[in-house]
């Protein structure tokens, strides 16, 4: 009876509104379609000028919309998690475990906690995240997969942003399929940012394998203290035999880098007032157990076992936001001798423009004793800067006097490309003088390399 009602009152409407559009004078066709399209037209411009002008969040209302049409039936995470910052941004369906499924999607979601409202209302706190997922059991069961950290730590500060891809391959003993063959799945990569910058990475991959329901059916009971134990209540718990295991966890006060497609970590850290911007990196690679990690020594799975990263493959200094481009007019003489050094072995030409003798981009003959160094070109791969120590002088700049860097290097071989390590570094003490040039920033001067000579 309400269902024929509400039919009669819209078809009676439809009726109205039909004759009120087509009676005398009828408008053309033509302008018909131009009136919708106007009202098309409106909508945008008002739903743009709402969220780009006046920073309008529509997905709550966009949320609301979604459980009035489903009538509150559809499960809403954010309602089941607390803290998801937004209902929509912070829940994605994302194909995790790469598993032949009939809906391969599952559902990870990132939310706030320990959260601070400030003054203006923003809520700050860090991210934490989790992974929804279903099995096939009598009843289907949804688990969660929290996302663990080393040291129940978290994703990161400011937002997070979740990608899967298989940057490892590591058929895994423990993840094995229906032919007990093992699986090389991909993995849930997690860059936390702060100001902008990632400082955070996180990088998980699902491990297990599929047991038959029946034997995986617990009974939830309590034991100790006055509650009761419950009845025993067979085929009533689901235990999932699935974890999502931390399998890489990095942090840099600088930044961290993964580039697309790569398993390369480089972590960058920063000294406080380190004028020059020059940051400390150190370049991780995962080991032969298909982790970045070595092997546990307490049981794994986990949230509070010791993870221990394997030694970085390379550490070193570099330019954090990058090296400058006119690199001879830099206001700071130890970049010109981290340049130098930087580029030596990728870029002899361009190192050896800015020594005193080079006068601009003509070359120089190289002789690496006139640098502090052994190797001749022929034999570098590369140098590595592993310290860089300086005293600033003001007045000194400013008056283009020379200036004393020291620096301990290492010349890392073509045929040797190993022996990278800072242990191998030899101290070199080099002369940073000034070439007039009144075109030049920032006081009328170029600085280049004079010379550099080995010291104990």
């Amino acid at each position: 009876m309400e269902t024929g009602l509400i039919l009669i009152v819209l078809a009676a409407a439809w009726v109205f509104l039909l004759f009120t559009t087509f009676r005398q004078p009828a408008p053309k066709l033509s302008q018909l379609f131009a009136f919708v399209g106007l009202l098309i037209v409106s909508g945008l411009l008002f739903y743009v000028f709402l969220i780009k002008v006046m920073d309008v969040n529509p997905n709550p209302r966009r949320v609301w919309i979604a459980q009035l049409l489903a009538d509150d039936k559809l499960i809403n995470l954010a309602t089941v998690v607390p803290g998801v910052p937004d209902p929509l941004d912070n829940v994605e369906r994302l194909d995790t475990d790469w598993d032949d499924e009939e809906i391969k999607e599952e559902w990870v979601v990132t939310y706030k906690y320990d959260i601070h409202e400030q003054e203006d209302g923003k809520q700050v706190g860090p991210f934490g995240g989790v992974i929804y997922d279903y099995d096939r059991c009598r009843p289907p069961e949804i688990h969660s997969f929290e996302l663990v950290p080393v040291n129940y730590d978290y994703l990161g500060e400011d937002e997070v942003e979740v990608t899967v891809d298989n940057i490892i391959v590591y058929p895994d003993p423990l993840s094995l399929d229906r032919n007990a063959e093992e699986i090389d799945r991909p993995e849930v990569i997690i860059k936390g940012k702060s100001r902008k910058e990632v400082t955070d990475l996180n990088i998980f991959r699902k491990v297990g394998f599929d047991w038959e329901c029946v034997p995986r059916r617990t009974v939830r009971r309590t034991s100790g203290g006055p509650t009761p134990q419950l009845p025993l209540q067979p085929m009533q718990v689901v235990t999932a035999p699935f974890t999502y295991e931390n399998i890489g966890s990095f942090r840099g006060s600088y930044s961290v880098e993964l580039p697309e497609k790569s398993a390369t970590v480089t972590v960058k850290d920063r000294a406080g007032f380190e004028r020059s911007q020059i940051v400390a990196y150190r370049i991780y690679e995962p080991g032969d157990n298909g982790s970045y990690f070595r092997p546990m020594t307490q049981p794994p799975h986990e949230p509070g076992a010791s993870h221990q990263l394997y030694p970085p493959r390379e550490v070193g200094l570099a330019f954090g936001p990058g090296q400058p481009d006119k690199t001879r007019q830099v206001y700071y003489p130890e970049k010109t001798v981290l340049a130098f050094f930087l580029q030596l072995g990728q870029n002899p030409d361009e190192a050896m423009s800015y020594t005193c003798g080079a006068g601009g981009k003509s070359n120089t003959t190289y002789h690496p004793e006139d640098w502090g160094l052994t190797l001749p070109l022929a034999e570098l791969d590369k140098v590595i800067v592993c310290e860089l120590a300086y005293n600033p002088d003001v007045q000194g700049e400013q008056n283009h006097a020379p200036q004393t860097i020291r620096a301990k290097v290492v010349e890392v071989p073509k045929n040797n490309p190993g022996a990278n390590g800072c242990e191998l570094a030899r101290q070199v003490t080099c002369t940073v003088a000034a070439a007039p040039n009144p075109d030049a920033l920032p006081y009328g001067c170029e600085w280049c390399m004079l010379e550099c000579h080995a010291t104990p």
